[in-house]
This record gives structure tokens, sequence and C-alpha cells, in this order.
């Protein structure tokens, strides 16, 4: 719900109150949604005022203390991020909200490459043929010693 100002807020909730209407005739007569009649009447009820939730998330200048975070951090992932935001600022941020300040302050990420390990060279000439099951007859290669 975008944040509507708290007389408006206050009015639509006094105007059910007095029964002036339904939700539907409440949201023609001010202009909002018949939802946005509900969502304040059950906010009302439930916590007892219509004031909005604060805001969550990296605030525009908080942006800042973010960055040098990732710049002190380049290779953490978005959980590690998330850890040194709250043990920083006291303030929980979901993954989502660490990716939306990444998108905003224009940071890629690049996953962490998983190289295979390199090869380690045969000491054979490579003329033997190797040891397991042969492609061609199914049978054992391993030589076997005569008794």
């Amino acid at each position: 719900m975008n944040s509507l100002p708290m007389e408006l807020r206050r009015r639509i909730v006094e105007a059910y109150e007095r029964k002036e209407g339904t939700y539907f005739e409440l949201a023609q007569r001010f202009g909002v949604g018949e939802a946005t009649v509900y969502r304040l009447l059950r906010l009302k009820r439930e916590r007892g005022n219509v004031r909005p939730n604060a805001p969550t998330g990296v605030s525009e200048e908080e942006l800042q203390s973010f960055v040098q975070l990732t710049k002190e951090l380049p290779y953490a992932t978005l959980e590690q991020l998330k850890e040194a935001w709250v043990s920083r600022t006291g303030q929980q941020l979901s993954r989502s909200s660490i990716v939306r300040a990444l998108q905003r302050a224009g940071i890629t990420r690049e996953k962490a490459s998983r190289r295979r390990a390199e090869p380690v060279p045969s000491q054979s000439t490579g003329a033997e043929e190797p040891r397991g099951r042969s492609m061609s007859t199914g049978q054992s290669s391993a030589r076997e010693d005569p008794e």
C-alpha cells in the first residue's frame, strides 16, 4: 500500500465506524481502492492504529555505507553480506533487500568459479591399456599373475 496521509487514513476509519457506508462506498468517496479500506480497517482492528509500517531495506542515506561494506567483503555471499549488515547496523534485512540495494548501487556480483582440478599428467607412455574393463571385450584388463 502506498503511504496514504495519516489524516486520510483516520477519516476513512472514522467514517466506517460511524457507519457512513460500505467498503465500496467509502472507497469511492475517498478516492481509494476497496482493498485499501479493508486493509486500513484490519490495521485498526489488529494494531489499534492505522500508522504505516516502518520502511524496510537499505535507505538512500545508508546506501553509501552498504557500498563500503561490499568493498570490504568483495567475495561475500548474500547471506554473509546480510549478517555483516546486521552486525554493523542492527537492522535486519532480507536477501531480497540486499539484492535490491546491490542493483541500486550498480554493483554486479559474479558467482564463485568452480574450476576443476587440473588433471595429473600420467606417468605411463600411453601405450598401456587403462586398468578396468575393456570397452571391446568387457573383460578385465588387469594383468593376472600366473600361479
